[in-house]
């Protein structure tokens, strides 16, 4: 019989076998780290963890907070529990972190770590608006985003509604002040739309979708707006080399655009692509076509979710699948981050 391989071979031979494990089923990787105690060693040392992450590169969405809810709705069969805040309304999701509005006295903001259950408190800004939209961000410079839920954070606030001067705060998770920023915006224009409209990070910049597109530049601390390509009922995204876009839906038609220079240098919207929701949608979504309209996009993806008549599906534009995660219909801020359980989690709650 022959010798046994070394330990430090088999232990190489599972850390490959681990690598190949896909991070939109942390469930297999739980599994895993279930089997023994060697194996969950493999798994909680951080020099695999971070190999893990960059093996995978972008990560997965593991669920949807939907619009004004606290309730996660899970993607993957497994995810930790989640608990309760019934006083709580979703706002944002990004880097790994959720953003809620917290209704009550004080009407302060929640910045969540899902998987931990870590959060952290907000205070209001000294000019609290009605209605809202605003948008969570990792500080860190030249952070990749895989592992950043515990470090210092950015809060972008953005009036829903602009009478004469846009009123736009910033919040620093390091400093804890508010800093108000300045508007580009034409005193005479106008725009109105309801809380909690979803963003998008591109680059430098956070770009709000409401009646029009707001772009708050974060090296500058500036406001400026510019109109949508449609005015049909879309969402913000990123396209072809980390490009702002934007998609909608008419009839059974995806239409994408990007925002590029034209000839004269001036910024403007391009038709990128035209896709036919018959190639990704069942039939039975298909039913009641004026009922397609895009609620949701996971942002450094080519993943959007889709509300029909019978639910929201998620569709991957990339792979070209589609798979139904709720029955429900509201804008949606898809969830993304890696699952990897800890050393410690022989139950699957804990870890990160």
């Amino acid at each position: 019989m022959p010798p046994p391989p070394p330990s430090m071979l088999m232990e190489e031979l599972l850390e490959e076998v681990f690598f190949r494990l896909l991070p939109d089923e942390p469930a297999w990787l739980v599994r895993a780290s279930a089997v023994c105690k060697p194996w969950r060693s493999i798994l909680a040392d951080p020099v695999f963890r971070r190999r893990y992450r960059e093996f995978h590169g972008t990560p997965p969405v593991l669920g949807l907070f939907e619009k004004l809810s606290p309730r996660l709705v899970p993607i993957p069969a497994f995810f930790p529990a989640q608990t309760y805040h019934p006083d709580w309304a979703a706002m944002d999701c990004r880097h790994g972190r959720a953003l809620f509005c917290q209704f009550g006295e004080t009407r302060d903001l929640i910045v969540l770590d899902p998987l931990t259950g870590r959060q952290c408190q907000v205070p209001s800004p000294p000019h609290y608006p009605v209605y809202f939209s605003a948008a969570v961000l990792c500080a860190a410079q030249g952070c990749d985003h895989h592992n950043c839920q515990a470090g210092h954070f950015r809060v972008v606030m953005c009036p829903s509604k602009l009478e004469g001067v846009t009123l736009g705060w910033m919040y620093s998770s390091e400093t804890r002040l508010w800093t108000e920023l300045t508007s580009d915006i034409h005193p005479t224009a106008d725009y109105y739309s309801v809380s909690a409209m979803p963003s998008i990070l591109v680059g430098d910049a956070v770009y709000f979708n409401v009646d029009a597109v707001i772009e708050c530049q974060l090296g500058t601390l500036c406001f400026s707006m510019f109109e949508k390509p449609t005015d049909d009922n879309g969402t913000l995204m990123m396209v072809e080399d980390d490009v702002l876009g934007f998609a909608a839906v008419v009839d059974v038609t995806l239409t994408l655009w990007s925002r590029e220079a034209g000839p004269e240098g001036a910024m403007g919207w391009i038709k990128l692509r035209v896709i036919d929701l018959k190639t990704l949608l069942p039939n039975v979504a298909l039913f009641i076509p004026s009922a397609l309209v895009i609620n949701g996009y996971a942002e450094g993806t080519q993943v959007i979710f889709v509300r029909t008549s019978v639910g929201c599906y998620m569709v991957d534009l990339k792979l070209g699948r589609s798979r139904k995660v709720s029955y429900h219909g509201r804008k949606s801020f898809p969830y993304t981050s890696f699952y990897i359980p800890a050393m410690e989690a022989a139950s699957p709650g804990q870890g990160q």
